[in-house]
């Protein structure tokens, strides 16, 4: 008999990415973080469905938001509400609808709402990722990290811009792989280059002048550990292929010795620098970056998760020693804060709530203070994506995702989200 051709129960479909998938919700920021799922379309709800779904606000009307999707786009309408709905920091007028994107940030009464078209993981908050706080926005670094600690690689790249944690993020998935070891951080933007090896790899009593006894060199010092390579875009390419040996076989070759040695350290890289563009422009080097290729990892910047601001403040206030709960701040105060661009991320939030409070002490947090600093709220957000704009940057950068990115003032993994069509 003629073999018969295979049927769909011979091959089965591909698996999709399960981080691609997710939701569309409603995040509550302030005045604490949840998740809701959306109402039904074209039905005005107001406190009544708020309360139902664990929001309570007294300040919202009993028919307050109305959400459409014409022609497949959600959509908002303030249903006639008494004290308003705001969408990006400009308020709707009774009856009018305007299409949200994801991202868009929402006031309805005393609540502070975040549109996220893709959301993954429940509906609660999720804990602090080490000292990293993002009940919402740090879902896929969490996710990445948990796949880490199943498999555990030999080496680790963090990326993310300036501010963006990546101290942290290294120093929380050190105490997930490798928790009790030692740990070392290492900013390779500061060691000079004719100690690089030395402090490093160690070297040998007589090696240089000036070396009266052996030195072990801070990865033999941390075998069994972690040593986190911070600034690894600004090591300079010539001291780059110094580290090739140890990121493939973990030998270290110590300055005057005649043989290597071999540790067990876990390797975290991390930069706030284009990696990959780098490569292309030949200032860092391909088989260097392809060390990292399988363990990758993508910060999200402050302005790409809006739903985490009210709870970074408060943990940013607790650090220095103010307890602060955002229900008992002024809404706009809070608004203001979302809407910010963030360019600094963290450590622009910390400088700011210094400001704010040599203006307004703490635990207040009042729209006056908060715009005496940061300026007037703008009318619209900043760095939503549209697809005709998304089609036209690729267009212009001939595909270049890394350019395109650029050109529409977002990170390279915001572009990727949502082209992939998740949050």
């Amino acid at each position: 008999m003629a073999p018969t051709s295979p049927g769909t129960e011979d091959h089965p479909p591909i698996a999709a990415d399960p981080s691609a998938r997710g939701r569309e919700a409603l995040i509550v920021a302030s005045p604490r973080s949840s998740a809701l799922a959306l109402p039904p379309m074209r039905e005005a709800v107001g406190r009544d469905w708020f309360d139902a779904n664990g929001a309570p606000d007294r300040r919202i009307s009993s028919k307050h938001l109305v959400f459409t999707r014409p022609g497949g786009q959600l959509h908002l309408e303030d249903a006639g509400s008494r004290n308003g709905t705001w969408v990006n920091g400009a308020r709707l007028r009774a009856g009018e609808r305007v299409p949200l994107s994801d991202g868009a940030i929402v006031r309805a009464g005393s609540t502070l709402l975040v549109l996220r078209s893709g959301l993954v993981g429940p509906l609660a908050a999720a804990a602090p990722l080490g000292a990293m706080v993002g009940p919402f926005g740090l879902r896929r670094v969490a996710a990445t990290f948990g796949a880490l600690a199943r498999h555990p690689p030999p080496n680790v790249l963090i990326e993310g811009e300036t501010g963006s944690g990546k101290e942290l993020a290294a120093a929380a998935l050190h105490a997930l792989l490798r928790p009790g070891r030692p740990y070392a951080p290492i900013n390779l933007a500061g060691v000079a280059a004719g100690v690089f090896e030395s402090q490093l790899f160690g070297h040998t009593a007589g090696a240089f002048s000036g070396a009266s006894r052996d030195a072990r060199g801070v990865l033999v010092a941390h075998d069994g550990g972690t040593v986190f390579l911070d600034e690894l875009g600004e090591l300079p390419l010539e001291l780059q292929p110094k580290l090739l040996r140890l990121l493939e076989n973990r030998e270290v070759f110590a300055v005057g010795a005649e043989r290597p040695r071999r540790v067990d350290v876990l390797l975290i890289g991390a930069t706030n620098r284009e990696l990959d563009a780098m490569v292309e422009a030949g200032t860092f080097r391909r088989d260097l970056l392809a060390r990292f290729g399988g363990a990758r990892v993508e910060l999200p910047p402050l302005r790409e998760r809006p739903e985490d601001l009210p709870a970074l403040l408060a943990a940013t206030l607790a650090r220095k020693g103010v307890t602060f709960e955002p229900a008992h701040a002024e809404i706009e105060a809070l608004e203001r804060l979302m809407l910010h661009d963030w360019r600094s991320n963290a450590r622009e939030l910390s400088a700011v709530v210094e400001r704010v409070a040599a203006l307004d002490p703490p635990p207040s947090l009042r729209a006056w203070a908060v715009e005496r600093v940061l300026g007037p709220a703008p009318s619209s957000r900043a760095g939503q994506l549209v697809r005709e704009q998304v089609e036209a940057a690729l267009a212009a950068s001939g595909g270049n995702e890394t350019e395109a990115a650029r050109r529409l003032g977002v990170t390279r993994g915001k572009l990727r989200r949502f082209l992939s069509g998740g949050q």
